[in-house]
């Protein structure tokens, strides 16, 4: 079982030491109720003791006590003195042996009155000279939790406070992204970009903040294990580099360490957070104390770009990668070689350790994922994962891992490395692939600069993050410009309605009319056929007056013609002559009103059939009118009903664009806003 070291062993041969005095120097000094100087008290100790190695030509260590500027800019391993603190500087610590390699090597420590012309000077700020202002003491930050600790997050989920959402670079395109990292515990995934790093909600894709990092590109992105810090480390390519942690709960910059003459391209910050390492160009990595940012260790081993490393989660181990595929295990505190990892082939890309710490998780150019014991130093599993080159490989909390590359592939992976889920391409080239908090997210980026959110349960792809997003001011000036498109839309949606309800009354006034006069017809029509009916009852009843006159006429013709035919006869018999041709007479009379009682009968049924075929016409105009009133009451029913929906429909067009200008309005208030309060924190220097 591997443990943590009980002390430190510091970088030896970076500084040999000698203090010494003279006593009359001394007595001087204590009669002179001044703070020593730099030029008068101490210079003359180092050229006595010291500077025979720490001078212009020789610069043991990289350091030169000659000069007040070049002692200032210390040595390979950074600062050796920190104003107001001696035990935040190094030149103090190895002089007064509370820390090793000590100072003189293989000799006592210098006497104590030495010592406090030394720890007077640093404790009075570095004064260069007479006349002098001390040096400010730099403020210290105290980040280191309990050596030993497992640390894990706790309580509430840790999100970010309101941050400006001003943007410090917009490019005509989103760049290549190297840094992506998502709390682990807490709805943030923090992207880094040039000069800033943006802080997202993966589950919303909303923007929550951006964090300026003016050291240039952010490369590099870390959560600590309890989410209250984020890390992020890069630069300025061929010439500076720099690592910054942040307070993720008020997002306030906390420290910035290092020093760098290129890009950091990796680093991480130990579980217990008293160390971060961090590695580029220069094939070293360092191990920096949060403390005062001062080096604790140097690793010298590798001979290519460090490109990726990462601290176990017992803060023991380190484990650290390069460009050529070199892979090594290192001791954190004191940088001893652990373990040397061989069986990539090409260059390291991606390390990550498992929750528990047992194993480790490496992926490289060569196109695989390998696992290896950390304890014993030796590979358990390794598949092929990406075709070309995996770029990146990252641990759930199941045991499961997540990784992408340059097949423009995302995929998930079981513990045993059998392929669970792939999530379909990439718009290019993959370069980091995290899962959210909960684990129910997938993030991923590529080389295009785009960032996909997938579901991690089924592979759905939910969106896309902005890693491009625009400057406020753009964003409100296009805000507004769909504000006055959309308050253009209810405008004419408004106009639209007011024609399309004028139009439709209108219609349904003129159908309104047109059944006022169909009705109007109908009622005459009903008139006429009552009229006709009445003439028509009147004609029949005529008819039948005729006909009974006939009849009777055609009776009394009957019985005059037999009596006359009577009378006739008896005449014959009785020579009565005058009184038959009375009785002949009468015949005759009678059958001339059986032919007027005819002609009147005629001419009553010819009075019948005109008013019987007056009212049939009269019925059809009156079926017709009701035919055509019917047909102008649906025809003004539809046209109301038209008119209504056509209202209603105009009426939700009008308050749907309403309601879309309102919304405008309120994301230009915002931008507004936004505008606002990052002006008010740059003015308190958020």
């Amino acid at each position: 079982m591997r443990c943590r070291p009980d002390f430190d062993l510091r970088l030896a041969g970076l500084l040999a030491l000698v203090l010494a005095t003279a006593a009359s120097g001394g007595d001087r000094l204590a009669a002179a109720e001044k703070p020593p100087t730099y030029e008068q008290d101490v210079l003359p100790i180092f050229k006595e003791k010291c500077c025979g190695c720490h001078n212009a030509g020789k610069r043991a260590g990289g350091l030169d006590l000659t000069s007040y500027q070049q002692m200032q800019a210390g040595g390979n391993s950074g600062d050796v003195l920190a104003a107001g603190d001696p035990d935040g500087s190094y030149l103090w610590q190895v002089a007064s042996h509370e820390s090793e390699p000590v100072m003189p090597p293989n000799a006592d420590r210098i006497p104590d009155s030495m010592l406090a012309v030394l720890k007077k000077w640093i404790i009075g700020g570095l004064i260069e000279r007479d006349g002098s202002k001390p040096m400010a003491a730099k403020p210290k930050t105290n980040l280191a939790l309990d050596p030993g600790a497992i640390v894990t997050p706790e309580g509430d989920p840790i999100l970010p406070p309101r941050l400006p959402l001003q943007v410090v670079s917009h490019g005509i395109r989103p760049t290549t992204i190297t840094g992506l990292a998502a709390s682990p515990h807490g709805d943030v995934v923090a992207i880094g970009g040039r000069r800033q790093v943006l802080l997202y909600s993966p589950a919303s894709r909303q923007l929550r903040g951006v964090l300026p990092f003016p050291e240039g590109d952010c490369r590099t992105l870390r959560f600590s294990r309890n989410a209250r810090l984020l890390l992020g480390g890069g630069g300025v390519a061929a010439k500076s580099g720099r690592v910054v942690l942040w307070d993720v709960a008020s997002g306030k910059r906390l420290i910035e360490l290092g020093d760098e003459y290129d890009e950091v391209l990796a680093a991480d910050i130990s579980a217990d957070q008293r160390l971060v390492a961090l590695g580029g160009s220069s094939k070293v990595v360092r191990l920096l104390t949060t403390a005062d940012g001062q080096v604790e260790s140097e690793i010298t081993k590798h001979t290519d770009w460090i490109t990726s490393l990462a601290f176990s989660p017992d803060s023991v181990l380190l484990a650290t990668g390069d460009r050529a595929g070199n892979l090594f295990l290192w001791e954190s505190f004191g940088a001893r070689e652990w373990a040397v990892l061989k069986g990539h082939a090409g260059g390291i890309t991606a390390t990550s350790w498992r929750a528990d710490g047992l194993l480790l998780a490496t992926a490289a150019e060569d196109g695989t994922i390998h696992l290896w014991d950390a304890d014993q130093g030796k590979k358990v599993r390794s598949w092929n994962a990406h075709g070309g080159g995996v770029a990146d490989v990252r641990w759930l909390k199941d045991g499961r891992l997540v990784s992408t590359g340059r097949d423009r592939n995302v995929k998930l992976w079981k513990a045993d490395g059998r392929l669970e889920r792939d999530f379909g391409d990439l718009s290019d080239i993959g370069t980091c692939a995290t899962v959210n908090d909960d684990q129910s997210l997938l993030i991923a980026a590529d080389w295009a600069g785009r960032v996909e959110v997938f579901k991690l349960a089924d592979g759905k792809r939910l969106g896309q993050i902005d890693s491009n997003p625009e400057p406020l001011e753009d964003r409100l000036a296009d805000a507004e410009r769909r504000l006055a498109a959309a308050q253009k839309i209810v405008q004419q949606k408004a106009a639209e309605h007011r024609t399309q309800q004028q139009q439709g009354k209108a219609k349904v006034a003129e159908s309104e009319k047109r059944l006022a006069q169909a009705d109007a017809t109908l009622a005459e029509a009903k008139q006429q056929a009552a009229a006709a009916q009445q003439t028509l009852r009147a004609a029949e009843g005529r008819l039948a007056a005729a006909t009974k006159q006939l009849a009777a006429a055609r009776q009394a013709a009957a019985k005059a013609q037999e009596a006359a035919a009577t009378d006739t006869a008896a005449e014959s018999e009785a020579g009565k002559k005058t009184a038959a041709e009375s009785a002949v007479a009468a015949a005759n009379k009678a059958v001339a009103a059986v032919k007027q009682a005819e002609a009147s009968q005629r001419k009553a049924a010819a009075d019948k059939d005109r008013a019987s075929k007056a009212h049939k016409a009269a019925a059809a105009a009156v079926a017709k009118a009701e035919a055509a009133n019917r047909e102008a009451a649906k025809a003004r029913q539809q046209l109301a009903a038209e008119f209504a929906k056509q209202s209603a429909a105009g009426s939700q067009a009008v308050k749907q664009a309403e309601q879309a200008a309102a919304e405008r309005g309120r994301e230009v208030d915002r931008w507004r806003d936004e505008i606002g309060f990052a002006k008010q924190a740059q003015v308190a220097g958020i």
